[in-house]
């Protein structure tokens, strides 16, 4: 079965990262034109698909607990120690799935993105059906800029599990980056009704309701995210939300002016 690091709505700041839209608009706040990237916290353990059979003469209670101790690694952020426990159960057992995906994740928190992509299209390959191989996958792309192949990932992560609000939001960030707004609207609030408490599908929101033209809902989403925020104890995000609010009032008073 999966056993997976808990995915919450305030990922934890070892998880969350910033990037920069790369799609620049002039509706857009040029000083914080950010979006929220967060590399999946979902690391899975010991899923056994019955497509893909594995003999259990190769399965051993020796590699499952490898798999465990490099999963505590990734946790603490240790990725080069876990790499070498991903390392070590692949060479016993080459079908072992969640040490691919396991190894795909720490390559990407290390920044070696080929292998990353490598080591998730393995995983897919023992399992098509594991979706957050997928999405992990897609926020590579995403990083890297490959904003259609990222939509097309998450879309397929969808497709296996369409309540999955992180998926949507990552959807919807690359729908933005891509310079699809309207997209990327339906994709945030829908990791809203599925997450009514999930800060940065606010925060996106209200990114691509500014692309839209739409000030004034978009500071309504910035309140939200920063209210959520506050509430979470998340100090540095709330700053980021009531920036972009600042920003959009000196920008709608500056226009109102004769």
């Amino acid at each position: 079965m999966f056993n997976y690091l808990t995915q919450i709505p305030q990922l934890p700041s070892l998880y969350r990262q910033w990037i920069a839209i790369k799609t620049a608009k002039s509706s857009r706040l040029p000083f914080l034109a950010l979006c929220v990237l967060a590399m999946s916290s979902m690391i899975a353990c010991h899923h056994q698909s019955a497509s893909v059979p594995i003999e259990s003469s190769i399965m051993t209670s020796d590699t499952v607990e490898i798999v465990e101790h490099g999963i505590e690694k990734s946790r603490q952020g240790d990725y080069k120690a876990a790499l070498i426990d991903f390392n070590q159960v692949i060479a016993e057992n080459p079908q072992d799935m969640n040490a691919y995906y396991n190894r795909g994740y720490v390559y990407s928190n290390l920044g070696e993105f080929d292998k990353a992509l490598a080591d998730f299209s393995q995983a897919l390959t023992l399992d098509p059906k594991m979706g957050e191989a997928y999405v992990n996958r897609g926020n590579v792309y995403l990083q890297l800029g490959q904003d259609q192949k990222a939509i097309a990932d998450y879309e397929k992560a969808l497709k296996i599990n369409p309540n999955d609000a992180f998926a949507h939001n990552n959807l919807g960030l690359a729908h933005l980056n891509s310079g699809s707004p309207t997209d990327a609207k339906i994709d945030f609030t829908e990791a809203l009704a599925i997450d009514p408490n999930y800060g940065e599908a606010y925060f996106n929101r209200g990114l691509a309701l500014v692309d839209l033209g739409l000030p004034q809902q978009a500071i309504a989403d910035f309140q939200k995210a920063a209210q959520i925020w506050q509430q979470q104890g998340e100090e540095t995000s709330v700053q980021d939300a009531l920036a972009q609010i600042n920003a959009l009032k000196s920008t709608t008073n500056s226009s109102q002016r004769p």
